[in-house]
């Protein structure tokens, strides 16, 4: 039977028979041989007449859309039919629902030209909702697909951070269905580019566990998984990974990013990057397929310079606005950019997206990085982007309009989105205000004219819609709930996760060959811990403790020890009460094996976090999340050194600035930061106390193997003489290595191979007299077997590890990047 428009649907009885033909995903990249591109100037075309036979079939899917295949084009989906018509015999979308076909709802043209066609035919009232990336849903809420109100105000970006499981991927799924339908019934048609935090999947390690591995191929699969997971679930862009080179070892945010090196942070933007970009055939290093049905784009941030904030405070908040480079060491925190977002292990070639960071670079020795603002706002940082050919979208950091507005205070909310439109700035994240959008147009105008005005906002649309063309957007914007719970699902997945964490553990200390491919045998004790169960909090949220195994359950610990023994916990609790009236669990609620309980022990596993900062480096001042009903008043700031020991500190020392090194500010203020004569405390104080006390009951023959949950790099003086066995595993709130992965290695069932991504200093005084933006500057520490921690140290079972990746990663840290580095001013 020959299909035509006028029995389009019933087509999809043909289904089953056409089905077999994979729909080719062209990521809107270029015209393939079955189906070459028109002319440009063919454009409009009307559609077939009667008597052309399809070349399609659809069927409707089980979440309530349509979805077309055909031999040699692109797979296409709808919710509702009269949006398809058909070309040539193909199927195409009909965004706009006019009837033809316009050229930027051709997939068979490239990305590049769909976008500039969207683009150059939009006015100016049609672009003023596409300069924001706001948000729609959290995962502090039940899941609504009614609440609409940013779509349908004409939203086409933002931030969703439902972070799918297989509990919760339907509504999810659906969510995201609903918004696409919402978009899909707009007069332009134009779909939503859903955006999510980095949140990893297949219990896969977070960037900065990766880092250990320092496997290229390791990173690429993470991030072709990865990308598997968050296209089923409808997420096209992750706001990620972060890769600032944290050369300031102090840094409140240093465990999101990579590691210190530069070199490092650029072959992870490179390999996990291209992983996340291309769809890969097989799993095949060798079958990149290119922008795929499998691809999610990737948002590289934060460009440039948040590893080396002064204080070491966090740049959401006005306390750690400033990065500062006293080393004059600025262009190698451009190296990860410009020589590795730029330059991918991928055929997509470049990432799609960058966000900047929120601080203002600053080196005190010349003043030599521009006008002093946010880096969205920095002439100099962002033209050092375009000049080097990158031609992706740029995204802002969350809400730097109004709240993170480091170094424009001075200057309107109006004033503020007109810089950033001036500056190639493409959408400001966390916020829909497209009055603010007309308003900055308007100023545009008044100064510029209406024509370059209307090319300015038509460049920031352009750009965005070139990210979703090249994410089948145009085309195919809706989820499948069978296909998301499929890869949800994946054993091959799940197993690459375990191989993952395996590959990440860092072995830093092994007195006596205790870890051997022997294993261990006898008796181990695994002591009972408090958690404070703060992991990733937002400030305000109530934190409930628990107790429970320093490393695994009852049932994990005996599936890899012969016999294990712990302390007893009470059965009533007699701590606070938690939100739901139950008393919390103190350390009086646990009863610890005394000396003579442990007389025939012979090992003890720990994991303790390495020491845990009170302070955060300031207290008061002007803080990024308020929490609803919170006050508004606003303290004095207060400034403290961070620590990364478990003692106290006090910062009184020579090496201590006792003049901070930031400018004025837009104001011509002067705020001394310094926390010379300032004093501070772990948090986890306590932690050091149990290693020291139950090293002081065991055994003399008896080894203590301690296992560090690690955020930031620490001073292991305090702690190390007490153990026989390190193990270090790097992660961010919860997402650090898995129990198994300890205990394998622990047990002789997988031999250490992690490598560390970061120097271990000797002691506080080298932290102070580093210099933030110089990586790799610190005295390291040497522990009681005469090994230094430094970077890129680690071992197996034969001793220190010494192989092609230690030949690599050890040269000298990069200084300049390999692409020119042009900045206008």
């Amino acid at each position: 039977m020959s299909i035509t428009r006028r029995n389009f649907l019933a087509a999809s009885a043909l289904t089953a028979g056409l089905m077999g033909l994979a729909g080719c995903s062209t990521g809107g990249s270029a015209a393939n041989d079955a189906a070459s591109a028109p002319a440009a100037d063919s454009y409009p075309i009307d559609p077939d007449g009667d008597d052309v036979e399809a070349k399609w079939a659809s069927e409707e899917t089980r979440d309530g859309w349509t979805r077309y295949t055909q031999d040699g084009g692109a797979t296409i989906g709808v919710m509702d039919t009269a949006k398809v018509i058909q070309v040539d015999g193909y199927a195409f979308r009909d965004m706009n629902g006019d009837g033809k076909l316009e050229l930027w709802e051709d997939w068979r043209q490239s990305a590049d030209d769909r976008a500039r066609a969207l683009a150059e035919s939009l006015e100016a009232d049609d672009l003023y909702s596409l300069v924001f990336a706001g948000g729609t849903q959290s995962s502090q809420v039940t899941t609504d697909t009614e609440s609409m109100d940013y779509i349908e105000q004409g939203s086409r970006s933002g931030v969703s951070r439902l972070q799918t499981t297989l509990d919760t991927y339907a509504s999810d799924v659906a969510w995201i269905n609903t918004v696409q339908e919402t978009c899909e019934k707009s007069e332009l048609g134009i779909p939503y580019l859903n955006y999510c935090d980095p949140s990893p999947f297949f219990d896969v390690p977070d960037s900065v566990g990766l880092a250990a591995a320092m496997d290229k191929d390791l990173w690429r699969k993470a991030g072709m998984w990865q990308a598997r997971a968050w296209r089923a679930a409808g997420v096209r862009c992750e706001l990620g990974p972060q890769v600032d080179v944290y050369s300031n070892p102090i840094g409140v945010r240093l465990a999101g990013s990579v590691s210190e090196d530069p070199a490092l942070n650029r072959d992870f933007a490179q390999a996990y990057g291209g992983g996340m970009q291309s769809t890969w055939g097989d799993d095949d290093a060798t079958d990149d397929q290119g922008w795929g049905d499998q691809s999610c784009a990737v948002m590289l941030k934060h460009y440039v310079g948040e590893g080396c904030p002064e204080g070491g405070r966090n740049d959401h908040q006005d306390s750690g606005k400033w990065n500062v480079f006293p080393g004059s060491n600025f262009n190698a925190h451009l190296v990860p950019f410009l020589d590795g977002g730029m330059h991918l292990d991928s055929k997509t070639e470049q990432v799609a997206a960058i966000m900047p960071c929120y601080g203002i670079a600053y080196d005190p020795n010349d003043d030599s990085l521009g006008e002093h603002v946010g880096s969205s706002y920095s002439a100099h940082n962002i033209s050092i982007l375009r000049n080097a050919g990158w031609d992706g979208l740029i995204t802002t950091d969350w809400m730097i309009l109004e709240n993170a507005d480091h170094g424009v205070k001075d200057l309107t909310v109006e004033e503020r989105m007109t810089k950033l439109m001036e500056n190639s700035i493409d959408q400001h994240g966390g916020t829909f205000q497209p009055d603010v959008a007309e308003s900055a147009y308007n100023m545009i105008v008044e100064e510029k004219g209406e024509d370059e005005a209307l090319s300015i906002y038509r460049e920031h649309a352009r750009r965005t819609f070139k990210v979703m063309a090249e994410l089948d957007l145009f085309d195919q914007p809706y989820s499948d709930r069978s296909a998301c719970k499929e890869i949800l699902e994946n054993e091959t997945a799940a197993a690459f996760g375990k191989e993952a964490n395996e590959k990440c553990v860092v072995m830093m200390k092994n007195s006596g060959n205790v870890i051997s491919q022997d294993g261990i045998k006898g008796k181990v004790y695994v002591p009972q811990v408090l958690s404070s169960g703060m992991g990733m909090m937002m400030p305000g949220m109530a934190a409930t403790a628990t107790v429970g195994y320093s490393i695994g359950d009852e049932e994990t610990l005996a599936s890899y020890f012969d016999e294990v023994v712990t302390d007893t916990v009470a059965d009533t609790f007699t701590g606070d009460p938690d939100d739901s009236g139950n008393p919390t669990p103190t350390e009086a609620d646990i009863t610890r094996l005394t000396a003579e309980d442990l007389v025939d022990v012979k090992y003890a596993v720990i994991r303790v976090q390495n020491p845990q900062d009170a302070y955060g480096g300031v207290t008061g001042g002007p803080q990024f999340f308020t929490m609803p009903g919170a006050s508004t008043e606003v303290e004095p700031a207060v400034y403290y050194p961070i620590t990364l020991q478990y003692r106290p500190f006090t910062a009184d020392g020579d090496y201590v600035r006792q003049e901070s090194l930031n400018p004025t500010d837009e104001f011509g203020v002067y705020e001394n930061r310094s926390v010379y004569g300032k004093s501070t405390y772990a948090t986890n104080e306590s932690d050091l106390d149990l290693v020291l006390d139950i090293k002081s009951k065991l055994p003399e023959d008896a080894k203590l193997i301690l296992i560090v949950a690690a955020s930031n790099p620490m001073v292991f003086s305090e702690i190390e003489p007490a153990a026989d066995v390190i193990l270090m595993g790097w992660g961010m709130g919860m997402n650090g290595l898995s129990d198994d992965a300890y205990l394998s290695v622990i047990t002789g069932q997988v031999e250490p191979s992690g490598l560390s991504p970061f120097q271990m200093p000797a002691n506080m005084e080298t932290v102070f007299t580093q210099d933030e933006d110089v990586p790799r500057d610190m005295e390291c520490y040497t522990d009681s077997d005469g090994n230094t921690y430094d970077f890129a140290f680690g071992m197996n079972w034969s001793g220190v590890i010494d192989d092609d990746r230690t030949k690599t990663y050890k040269a000298s840290p990069l200084t300049q990047p390999e692409a020119e580095v042009k900045a206008d001013e």
